[in-house]
């Protein structure tokens, strides 16, 4: 889904809310230490500190509807491995798909027929099967618009719209069916046995397309950018069986994977773009453009497949009918205008290609196609290789949004962002490894797939820009909701989240996060080789957080239950400082006593910059550890001068949020602001053709 505007705060204010705890002394008694408690074992947490209680807006609050079941940390068995990998008997569900569909753009209308090969690889005999009705968002009444309002981005702007279902059958036979808001229950005519039983679910089906789908697809004119656009089943998994959020519309999707293929029927002048491989070229494209698009697969230079004069509208009689087929994915989508340019070129064997109408799209469009080569390059090298044929990326209304092999990016301008296709078409075809590849719950858990992405995109933008530094960015906006109480802990549910803290508690904060443990906590190379682990190993599969953090733990051989308590479960923040130093002398030596305090909740390892007498300076690190037995500790450092002053976190680039008490003396200046994607596996990246 596309990036979220930076909210900016005022900093003076941020100084005011994370400094308003009294002045500590040594003479006072330390807090006890907190008992070790591995993550999992938690009840749903409730953080109350001297400075929280103070500040209601850094508490973390129970949440009413939070599952008693901890679906987030299954406990380890042979589907699940404690070392956070698939298991011996990891299984999941098959959901194989045709349709058949025609687009009516006189009534803004599409109807169809959808047959699903589901394929039951679970333990469990299955009764019934879930199905997920998307466009019911848009019936009136529906939970969704009581929880956005019309006008905001995730609302249906009063579009009065919905599914109809007609001739359900499984197997053949009539079969009864139960809807309830944006999910179906379809009765088996006879029980699905467990470990490779089959059914083949088909129905008729139509709805009306919004114009503001919720950012996720729209019409604009004779554009149409179509997605949610057929019934798809639910995810049944062995964490929690049926997989049945309602989709109300800022949360976003659990699919399972399969082979697809479709069929769209559009008057005879559009040209469609798909997720997959088109199958009939030669029905639908003239042979000079068919030849081009095979000039571009083997080309890494951009290629005009339909240029300036084919791309002005023709009246045309009658349709057409565009076929893909799309392997291994967990959703299709496509678009499709009669005034489409089309541009094209490839890496690897990778087609890589961008649709945009002219001049309605801005003129970064025109470079769109190598944007989109350069992005699917990057993660390519940096997580795994792209393993599907083509990456397309189209201009429209949509503001961004993700599908396999296809993403729908804003038609910006050159006059108020030269790079805006960039930032977001990189964001959205950062999607096609989270989820896309890597097949997590976004319904449930907005950072792994929103926040891993965004933590990548920050790799590939600091390496197209060497100067524009994500980092202050990822803290501002995780700042302003600190600041206005719009704060959720991250394990929230993103419907839960409000609107206007999303980008920060799906985006940038787990990204901020996922940087301060490669560059602080674990080390750089250590976190690429354990983060480019897990997506290898969870590829086309369903990750639990527990997964995640297991299988980090497991390639570092770190515990890091402290961190992932402090900053997924709870609202806390970083506020680590210095109460008092000095220099004794010891037999001889100069020795520096300084003393550390841990104001909240969070520990976290202490990087220091020390500076002498003599003007020299000496950089500290203290391990995690030295917080095990309490909120305070007392550092002795051997120095060759005099200590003149002191500062914490001299880099910049850890997420304290007081800076108010990380100075001491006549403190050495830090780093000036720079990448925070440098080091580890970024070294060896070729980010050229």
């Amino acid at each position: 889904m596309a990036r979220y505007p930076v909210r900016v705060p005022v900093i003076a204010a941020v100084v005011s809310v994370v400094a308003c705890s009294p002045v500590s002394h040594p003479s006072q008694a330390a807090s006890p230490a907190v008992a070790p408690v591995r993550v999992e074992s938690l009840t749903v947490p409730v953080v109350r500190s001297a400075e929280t209680e103070r500040d209601p807006r850094l508490m973390t609050r129970p949440d009413p509807f939070a599952r008693l079941d901890r679906m987030d940390w299954p406990p380890p068995s042979k589907v699940r491995e404690a070392s956070g990998r698939p298991g011996p008997e990891y299984w999941q569900q098959r959901a194989d798909y045709d349709i058949v569909a025609t687009l009516d753009t006189t009534r803004h209308t599409i109807k169809g027929h959808v047959t699903l090969a589901y394929t039951n690889n679970s333990p469990d005999t299955l009764r019934y099967v879930w199905m997920q009705l998307d466009q019911n968002l848009y019936k009136p009444g529906s939970a969704g618009s009581y929880l956005f309002p019309e006008d905001t981005r995730f609302g249906d702007r009063g579009f009065d719209g919905g599914y109809e279902i007609q001739n359900l059958v499984a197997n053949g036979t009539r079969a009864a069916s139960e809807v309830s808001g944006t999910q179906m229950r379809v009765q088996l005519p006879e029980p699905l046995a467990p470990r490779g039983g089959k059914v083949t679910i088909a129905m008729d089906y139509g709805f009306a397309v919004p114009e503001h789908g919720s950012d996720r697809m729209a019409r604009d004119g004779p554009l149409y950018e179509i997605a949610q656009w057929y019934p798809r089943v639910d995810v049944y998994d062995d964490v929690r069986g049926w997989n049945t959020d309602p989709y109300l519309g800022q949360g976003e999707f659990y699919l399972e994977y399969g082979d697809i293929s479709f069929a769209v029927t559009v008057p005879a002048g559009y040209v469609v773009a798909g997720s997959g491989v088109l199958q009939n070229p030669q029905e639908v494209l003239t042979a000079a453009q068919q030849a081009r698009l095979a000039t571009a697969a083997r080309s890494d230079s951009i290629v005009r497949i339909i240029g300036e004069a084919e791309s002005r509208p023709l009246a045309t009689a009658g349709t057409k009918t565009w076929r893909f087929r799309a392997q291994h994915v967990r959703d299709v989508a496509w678009a499709g205008a009669p005034d489409f340019r089309w541009d094209a070129t490839s890496w690897k064997g990778v087609l890589t290609q961008a649709y945009y109408e002219w001049p309605k799209a801005g003129a970064e469009w025109a470079r769109a196609a190598e944007e989109t080569q350069w992005t699917i390059r990057t993660y390519s090298q940096f997580v795994m290789p792209f393993p599907y044929p083509q990456a397309t990326s189209v201009a429209g209304p949509v503001g961004g949004m993700e599908y396999p092999m296809l993403v729908f990016v804003n038609y910006a301008s050159q006059e108020s962002d030269p790079n805006g296709v960039f930032g977001t078409l990189d964001h959205e075809h950062g999607h096609e490894w989270f989820p896309m590849i890597v097949g997590s719950n976004e319904r449930r858990y907005a950072w792994m797939d929103e926040g891993f992405n965004t933590y990548i995109n920050t790799f590939s933008n600091e390496q197209r820009f060497p100067r524009n530094y994500q980092w202050p960015e990822y803290i501002d906006n995780w700042k302003a909701s600190v600041l206005t109480g719009e704060q959720r802990p991250l394990m929230t549910p993103p419907d839960r989240v409000p609107p206007e803290a999303l980008g920060a508690i799906g985006y940038r904060k787990p990204a901020a996060v996922l940087l301060a443990l490669r560059n602080h906590v674990v080390g750089r190379a250590e976190f690429d080789h354990a983060f480019r682990d897990y997506a290898a190993a969870w590829a086309f599969k369903h990750p639990t957080p527990a997964d995640f953090f297991r299988s980090i733990e497991s390639s570092t051989g770190k515990d890091l239950a402290w961190f992932w308590r402090g900053f997924f479960y709870t609202n806390d923040v970083l506020d680590i400082g210095i109460d008092t130093a000095a220099t004794i002398s010891s037999d001889g030596r100069s020795i520096a006593m300084i003393q550390l305090r841990r104001h909240t909740s969070i520990p976290f390892p202490v990087e220091m910059r020390l500076k002498l007498s003599d003007g020299s300076t000496q950089d500290v690190k203290l391990p995690v550890d030295v917080w095990y037995l309490g909120d305070r500790y007392t550092a002795t450092i051997p120095v060759h001068a005099p200590l003149a002053g002191i500062r914490l976190w001299p880099d910049g680039t850890v997420p304290d949020f007081n800076s108010s008490n990380d100075t001491w003396g006549s403190a050495p200046p830090g780093d000036k602001m720079g990448p925070v994607t440098t080091g580890g596996l970024v070294s060896s990246m070729n980010t050229h053709p």
